[in-house]
């Protein structure tokens, strides 16, 4: 004769519902948090990007061409690029660029036609972990050791602005939130260039570009750093562009001088 204890069975139960109720009451909560904690668009923090990077924003020099007075250096000249490892706070309104050899890849792709029209002999990387970004005069000197003419100075910064829309009020169903395509992820990343002769005073106004990219998806699923990559990819190529139209213009103004320096 099997006797059963309905007391411990209930107690079970309720058990059992209890901790039910409680993740559900943890899921939804947290739920509820991503839609709150990102309900609208912020935007980017335009102004603090432009004081990381030491950009004015009210100057118009980057539109003009760069001044050939006063520099020995003369096409085709051979140019490194070199990466700035810029330390700041990271936060959502300000993000680290992280450089990958992706993105020098890019840069030299990008850069190539000054190669074909014979403004450039050579193009690559300077990869020295012991120059300190800010010290400009440190990474000249590097780029004396690996005998290049110019150094090209390439840093950025990023923001992220992650917001919800419309579809965000299936989330509080619990599978809307792995389903809904209802929080968007927008990126920015603010790229300078910036060029350096090794042995003269030439120094062509500072290049800015930016890129922006934005992804879309459930709140489980939207990836900041994949906007991120792509908005730091678009920027690249950006300021491949715009350094080959400022050489391109320096180029026209400059003496008839096509053999190297050395």
């Amino acid at each position: 004769m099997r006797i059963v204890n309905s007391n411990s069975s209930i107690f079970s139960k309720n058990r059992r519902y209890a901790g039910m109720t409680q993740r559900l009451t943890i899921a939804i909560s947290l739920i509820l948090a991503l839609i709150t904690g990102c309900a609208s668009s912020q935007g980017f923090n335009q102004a603090a990007m432009h004081e990381v990077l030491h950009v004015d924003p009210g100057s118009d020099r980057e539109s003009h061409a760069p001044s050939n007075q006063g520099s020995s250096l003369s096409p085709p000249f051979r140019l490194g690029i070199f990466f700035a490892d810029h330390h700041f706070p990271n936060h959502q309104s300000l993000r680290k660029v992280e450089w990958l050899s992706a993105d020098r890849e890019h840069l030299l792709h990008g850069l190539a036609p000054l190669r074909d029209q014979r403004i450039l002999t050579d193009i690559f990387v300077l990869m020295d972990s012991t120059v300190h970004a800010a010290n400009i005069p440190e990474i000249l000197q590097a780029g004396a050791r690996y005998g290049v003419d110019a150094v090209l100075i390439v840093d950025g910064a990023g923001a992220i602005d992650r917001y919800n829309n419309r579809y965000a009020w299936l989330y509080p169903t619990l599978i809307g939130a792995y389903l809904a395509p209802g929080t968007e992820s927008a990126a920015l990343v603010m790229a300078t260039g910036s060029l350096w002769a090794v042995r003269s005073e030439w120094h062509p106004p500072i290049q800015t570009v930016e890129g922006v990219s934005k992804v879309v998806g459930s709140a489980v699923f939207v990836d900041d750093s994949a906007a991120l990559e792509d908005a730091k990819k678009q920027a690249i190529q950006a300021l491949g562009r715009r350094i080959v139209d400022q050489l391109q213009l320096w180029m026209q103004g400059s003496p008839p001088l096509l053999s190297p320096l050395r």
